[in-house]
């Protein structure tokens, strides 16, 4: 799979450090689907910004999630 061409993105979906006022608890991940971005909250009302790309069933979906299970797959890679 060839690299994506980073130029050809807008400046503002690079990955950035932001001020961040949501009431969430560091460690958290919210995803602001209509502005398309991801934030990555962290201490001290800051949070780690990343630009997304939502697919259609994407914008159909609103709420609240907690992830049920993490682990490792280290037989695991993209397709």
């Amino acid at each position: 799979i060839p690299k994506v061409d980073r130029s050809r993105l807008r400046p503002e979906f690079n990955r950035q450090v932001v001020a961040y006022d949501g009431g969430e608890a560091p460690g958290t991940i919210v995803v602001d689907i209509d502005r398309r971005f991801l934030y990555l909250v962290q201490p001290d009302r800051k949070a780690i910004r990343y630009g997304v790309g939502v697919g259609r069933q994407g914008f159909s979906w609103r709420g609240v999630a907690t992830v049920g299970r993490k682990a490792t797959w280290p037989a695991w890679s993209p397709t």
